[in-house]
């Protein structure tokens, strides 16, 4: 592959001319340079992307090589890790990580991609010297000759050999053991254990644009592909910037699940005049743009609430779309600490462990710790009884999550029953059925909703609508 290169001339001693290279841009380097952004600097890969993107220069072909190669790396890139330490008989903590990423890239390139052997191994070597790691590259070229001697499926049958079942599966897939058990024991909870493999494996396929047509500011078009199960939802090819709805705040870029999570919300029980609804935790406003579309049409008011200020900006930009006169109050504040209310209808879209959209982000498997769980599951314990505090008799709350993880989703449920028999579980899937344009079918579980990638083709949504009851004295 042809690579552009800019050159400077630059004057050397005794008057002599050498020439450099100033900068070296290549689909190879681009997606170097997210490993770099992501592992070093803690970026989300799909914010940074479209940046380093626009920055290269790159053709589009060029383009979708470099997209492939960084978001597919970066998915498999425990795997890649483990190859790569068999193939050169190491510890891969004693390379750098720059030059680990190169033969991360590399590897990719020779196992999960059509690249020939012999290109993968020169380019890989020129990127290393291109990225200051000329002293890497006589590694860079044996350890990848040596992993371009197996095939994949020949290295994980290597890898497996003297591993257990969850270890085989996150190699195998790309993925940490733990996030393998959390996954696997969710599935349990349904009787569909067989069904990981399937799930690992929608982790590693990129998920499809999809876009809310926002009620009240447009809708689905005859010739629009729609999605099979939210009433609002379109597929979107090409550049979703590009497309009017979506650039003048009529539409949202949103997964079809959590359209789903929020028309539940909205319209699971029909909205009445006058509501007062509360989004506990709205960034970045997608949800909060469904619920006011709703708010709009029947004379209710929505409150939105963010405690990161950022994220607040962002909920104010997804609602510029219904004008400075829509009835929506965006604050900053901690919404466990609210002195407003009490609401007909909270939605808690709960800060969460994330385990239900690894197919978005890319690194996000790797970036997470057992440990983090705990804080996450005492974080939305604690905004469950501030939203049941604040909500009115007879009032909906539901509460939504974008992982399947049971500690975090069926768990919390039966917990927070148990600490306010004032709450009563609705059937949550009686509830989507009376929305959903076709049946959501081996999405009920309980009284909840758990939405997954594999079986529906969304995020994997946890969805639960509760009610506090008339006659409750709190």
């Amino acid at each position: 592959r042809r690579e552009k290169s800019r050159w400077r001339l630059q004057r050397g001693g005794e008057g002599s001319i050498r020439r450099h290279v100033l900068t070296k841009a290549s689909p190879r380097k681009t997606a170097w340079e997210l490993h770099k952004a992501v592992w070093a600097d803690g970026a989300y890969a799909n914010l940074m992307w479209p940046t380093l993107l626009k920055r290269s220069g790159l053709s589009e072909k060029d383009r979708r090589f470099a997209t492939e190669l960084a978001y597919g790396s970066l998915r498999v890139s425990g795997q890649l890790t483990e190859i790569l330490a068999a193939a050169g008989n190491a510890n891969p903590n004693r390379w750098q990580k720059e030059v680990l990423w190169v033969l991360q890239l590399g590897a990719y390139q020779l196992l999960h991609m059509r690249t020939p052997a012999h290109a993968a191994v020169s380019e890989s070597v020129s990127l290393a010297k291109n990225v200051g790691m000329a002293r890497a590259s006589g590694l860079v070229n044996a350890i990848l000759r040596k992993v371009s001697n197996r095939s994949l499926d020949e290295w994980l049958h290597t890898l497996c050999q003297n591993a257990d079942e969850t270890a085989c599966l996150a190699v195998a897939y790309g993925h940490p053991e733990w996030v393998v058990r959390e996954l696997r024991a969710s599935l349990v909870r349904e009787g569909r254990g067989a069904e990981i493999e399937a799930l690992l494996a929608s982790h590693n396929t990129a998920a499809r644009v999809t876009a809310a047509m926002l009620p009240g500011l447009s809708k689905p078009q005859e010739a629009d592909e729609r999605t099979p199960f939210s009433p609002i939802g379109v597929y979107l090819e090409g550049d979703p910037a590009q497309n009017a709805d979506v650039a003048h705040g009529r539409a949202r870029i949103q997964d079809e699940g959590s359209q789903l999570a929020a028309l539940v919300c909205a319209r699971g029980v029909s909205m009445n005049l006058g509501e007062r609804v509360l989004d506990m935790c709205s960034g970045p406003g997608g949800k909060t743009a469904v619920l006011l579309s709703e708010a709009s049409a029947s004379g209710s008011h929505v409150t939105a609430v963010e405690i990161a200020p950022h994220r607040a900006q962002l909920v104010r930009k997804a609602i510029e779309g219904f004008g400075p006169d829509a009835p929506c109050e965006v604050v900053v504040a901690d919404a466990t600490a609210l002195d407003s209310g009490p609401f007909d209808r909270v939605l808690l879209d709960a800060p969460c462990s994330g385990m239900g959209a690894l197919r978005r982000r890319p690194e996000a498997r790797w970036t997470k710790e057992p440990g983090d769980l705990a804080t996450l599951i005492h974080t939305q314990a604690k905004l469950l009884d501030a939203a049941v505090e604040y909500l009115a008799r007879g009032g909906l709350l539901t509460y939504v999550t974008c992982s399947p993880v049971v500690s975090e989703t069926t768990d919390q449920i039966e917990a927070l029953l148990e600490r306010h028999p004032e709450m009563e579980a609705l059937d949550t899937y009686q509830l989507l059925s009376t929305i959903a344009v076709t049946p959501v079918t081996g999405s009920q579980v309980g009284s909840a909703v758990q939405l997954w990638p594999h079986r529906h083709g969304t995020d994997a949504m946890f969805i639960q609508t509760l009610r506090k009851r008339p006659d409750s004295t709190s």
